[in-house]
């Protein structure tokens, strides 16, 4: 009697596994998620990564600021949702260029742009980025007029050949508006096909803030976030900045696309990279990709004395702007969540009822 009683147990299990396959509703293996408080008191779901093959979000990309060249493999895993990316240069280097995610060349200043025309269709590329920071010193630094000019005579041409052109990439300082406004007074024959903008901050409401200052200026412009991050020291607050936001950047039709910065291995004082010391993921990184570590690699330090990361803040003391309202995320999500989990819950319960009843008649 037992044995019987055991093998219904083991039949309706199998039966309960089977008919989630068929429904698609999760099983044990799939993802769950992990819900954490914010500072305003609402909640922010964070989803756990998984080891399926990954649908790719066509908006989310890395700013690509490793030197080390097989970290690469953690973002094109399978798993990695990861679509597309860039490293501030108009051509990639090897590994990228051999990693299956799409490339994007960028114009980084006025150095080489006549070669820029031939890197791009070397490459098969079909869209590019335009300056980086030219409102900041330490940047690229390229008066807007010469900057329409050299647009005018080296990046236009570009259309010819059916490649979209991204405008230049200014800072969220009290610089880069008013640049970016004289760019275009300017350059009133230039093709702007998307925006590209950068920001860092504390907390959503500045982020939010900044993006629709940005879509009230230019209404009819598709915006890329080229780079972005919570510069908080506090590693919750940056997850769940970096989790509200992504789900905001996906929700917002008139962002095209977004990359986190960004895709390196720490740094001192640095709370917003997406890799470990060993090049894994952590779990910022694991977060945004939406995968586990595949791949490590020890480098010493000697090899990287000379290396550092871009500075995350675009200048000391950047004053956010907090005239609009806090953005509330959504809870569909969490209910989707938690009413996947009340299915396979109560689904098992009904198995092992069954069986007992079942035992219970033999």
């Amino acid at each position: 009697m037992p044995i019987i009683v055991s093998v219904a147990v083991a039949l309706f299990y199998v039966l309960s596994v089977l008919s989630q396959l068929v429904s698609g509703k999760p099983s044990s293996t799939s993802s769950f998620t992990r819900t954490t408080s914010t500072k305003h008191g609402s909640t922010s779901t964070i989803p756990s990564p998984t080891a399926t093959i990954a649908r790719k979000n066509p908006k989310r990309g890395i700013a690509y600021a490793s030197d080390v060249a097989g970290d690469v493999i953690n973002a094109n895993q399978t798993a990695s949702v990861i679509s597309w990316q860039y490293d501030w240069a108009n051509l990639p280097p090897a590994y990228l260029a051999t990693s299956n995610i799409k490339y994007i060349p960028m114009q980084w200043g006025a150095g080489s742009i006549d070669k820029l025309v031939d890197a791009v269709r070397a490459q098969g590329a079909d869209t590019v980025l335009g300056y980086n920071e030219p409102d900041f010193s330490e940047e690229s630094n390229i008066d807007p007029t010469e900057a329409a000019r050299l647009w005018m005579q080296y990046i236009q041409p570009l259309k010819a050949y059916g490649v979209k052109l991204g405008a230049p990439a200014v800072t969220a300082a009290g610089t880069g508006r008013p640049w970016l406004q004289k760019f275009f007074a300017a350059c009133s024959q230039c093709t702007i096909d998307f925006l590209p903008i950068h920001w860092y901050g504390s907390g959503t409401a500045g982020f939010y803030d900044y993006l629709w200052a940005i879509r009230a200026e230019h209404p009819n412009v598709p915006v890329w976030v080229t780079e972005y991050a919570d510069t908080s020291d506090n590693a919750t607050e940056v997850l769940t900045f970096m989790n509200d936001t992504m789900r905001y950047l996906d929700e917002l039709e008139w962002v095209e696309r977004y990359a986190w910065f960004g895709f390196f291995r720490p740094k001192t004082g640095i709370h917003y990279n997406l890799l470990k010391d060993d090049g894994g993921l952590n779990a910022l990184g694991e977060l945004y990709t939406g995968a586990k570590t595949v791949h490590t690699e020890i480098v010493s330090d000697a090899a990287f004395a000379e290396y550092q990361t871009v500075v995350g803040t675009d200048t000391a003391g950047q004053p956010l702007v907090t005239s609009w309202p806090v953005y509330e995320p959504s809870n569909g999500a969490l209910r989707a969540a938690s009413s996947a989990l009340s299915y396979r819950t109560a689904f098992l319960g009904l198995s092992i009822i069954s069986a007992v009843a079942i035992g219970g008649v033999w």
